[in-house]
């Protein structure tokens, strides 16, 4: 958008609360990837009451996209994600979910309520500007199939295609603080993998004759530990978490699998690969080392 005159600098307290109680309403009724029909209607219709034009079930999806022309210049696309976790909210909040199994835990109910806070200042004032404001309120970002649904579904083909898109993302920064890359990647890339590690079950009074992939796998999470601080530049910035190890059910019985899910986060795909070959590789000499009857999957 083109800046015409200076814009104001503090919005009034009607728009600053409209945007808490929408945050308080979204979180107190969070809904999961792909089913965010509720979140999608509250937030299209405050747009509309804006004076936005809402184009709303894109793709067979909840996603919306919301559009305001303010004569000629370029299109900036402002995008808010709906849905939500299936985590069970502890917080004791006053506005807490009320809904078990499902919280605002990474901050998307945030996301929509200042994405609407955005649109509610160039909606009241267009003298300032000129250009097209478009607000994506996309779903299912947790599980990526939202936006992969909308770019299969051809959304800048219908929309056109967006001069400058602005996202943003909870962080724990200091309140009232708001932090910007100067250039390059901001946020990592992730990979989620899950291995199994065949083993011969048996009793535990007789280990020798089983092959233990419980043993297995302890080793190996030790092991791809050092993934990251031993093979990976420290400047690179390189995550790897092992989150699940899952093995047996009796303590006298040396079970026949383990399972891991790890967790992968860098700032470049080549860095990803090469993580989740050396992954690969741990696994297989680990199930290698045990004599397992055969490879990990």
């Amino acid at each position: 958008m083109t800046p015409v005159a200076a814009p104001e600098t503090q919005p009034p307290r009607a728009e600053v609360k409209a945007a808490v109680e929408l945050y308080l309403a979204l979180h107190r009724a969070p809904e999961l990837s792909g089913a965010e029909h509720a979140t999608a209607a509250l937030l299209a219709d405050r747009l509309t009451a804006l004076g936005l034009t809402v184009h709303r079930g894109l793709a067979g999806t909840p996603s919306f996209l919301a559009e305001l022309r303010n004569g000629p210049g370029p299109t900036v696309l402002i995008r808010t994600e709906l849905d939500a976790l299936p985590v069970t909210e502890a917080t004791g909040l006053p506005y807490a979910s009320t809904v078990p199994g499902a919280m605002h835990a990474c901050g998307h109910d945030l996301h929509a309520a200042a994405a609407l806070g955005a649109a509610a200042r160039l909606a009241a004032t267009r003298a300032g500007w000129r250009g097209r404001l478009l607000l994506l309120g996309q779903s299912a970002e947790e599980t990526l199939t939202g936006a992969r649904a909308l770019a299969e579904d051809g959304l800048y083909d219908r929309f056109g295609r967006p001069d400058a898109i602005l996202a943003q993302h909870a962080a724990p920064l200091p309140a009232g603080t708001v932090a910007h890359a100067a250039g390059g990647p901001l946020m990592a890339g992730s990979r989620t993998l899950d291995a199994v590690l065949h083993g011969r079950g048996g009793h535990a009074a007789t280990p020798h004759l089983a092959a233990d992939p419980l043993l297995m796998a302890a080793s190996a999470v030790l092991r791809l530990h050092t993934l990251t601080a031993r093979e990976t530049a420290p400047a690179e910035g390189a995550v790897l978490t092992v989150g699940t190890l899952h093995a047996g059910t009796r303590a006298n019985v040396i079970p026949d699998r383990a399972t891991l899910s790890l967790g992968l986060r860098a700032f470049t795909e080549p860095a990803l690969d090469r993580l989740h070959e050396a992954v690969r590789r741990v696994l297989d000499a680990e199930s290698e080392a045990a004599a397992a009857p055969r490879p990990p999957e």
